[in-house]
């Protein structure tokens, strides 16, 4: 028995063709719609939106806005009574550590240095060991020594408040 090769009829390439050439068209018949369309709207929209353009003026509007800032108990009365702000409190510093090593000392001002703290670290012989103390201050107002404890106390680092020498 021999097997009759099937072959597919020219008419359905012929059919094929021809919905394929006809989608074409079609897309590029709405394509062309599309451009006239949007242009057409978008030179009306342009004529619409230069004839009904606000004026704004500036001048005379951001005079008569307020803008509420928030802040802090400490920082309001600081602003209200500027005399909070201006008392000293040189006798003030802040003892972050003591450290045998002064890597350890150098590598916590360095943390420190990152929060926006200024540190300083002094060396002290005490017995016969020498310590190195990392320190803040003295502060020159008490607005500035809260905002170094707040900062501390954010970012769990432990401090003893002692007097100045």
């Amino acid at each position: 028995m021999a097997q009759k090769k099937k072959s597919t009829s020219p008419w359905v390439w012929l059919f094929l063709i021809t919905i394929l050439g006809s989608f074409v068209a079609f897309v590029l018949f709405l394509d062309q719609k599309i451009i006239k369309s949007g242009t057409g709207e978008s030179q009306q929209q342009e004529a619409s939106s230069s004839e009904n353009k606000p004026t704004i003026d500036f001048y005379s509007v951001l005079p008569k806005r307020k803008v509420e800032i928030p802040l802090d108990e400490e920082e309001r009365e600081a602003i209200e009574n500027p005399s909070i702000n201006k008392q000293v409190v040189d006798k003030s510093i802040l003892q972050v550590g003591s450290f045998n090593s002064s890597g350890e000392a150098d590598s916590l001002k360095a943390q420190l240095a990152f929060l926006g703290l200024q540190a300083t670290v002094k060396s002290a012989v005490v017995g016969n060991k020498t310590w190195h103390r990392v320190q803040l201050g003295p502060f020159s107002s008490q607005t500035k020594l809260s905002r170094a404890k707040s900062l501390l106390i954010e970012n769990d680092i432990e401090y003893m408040q002692r007097s100045s020498p």
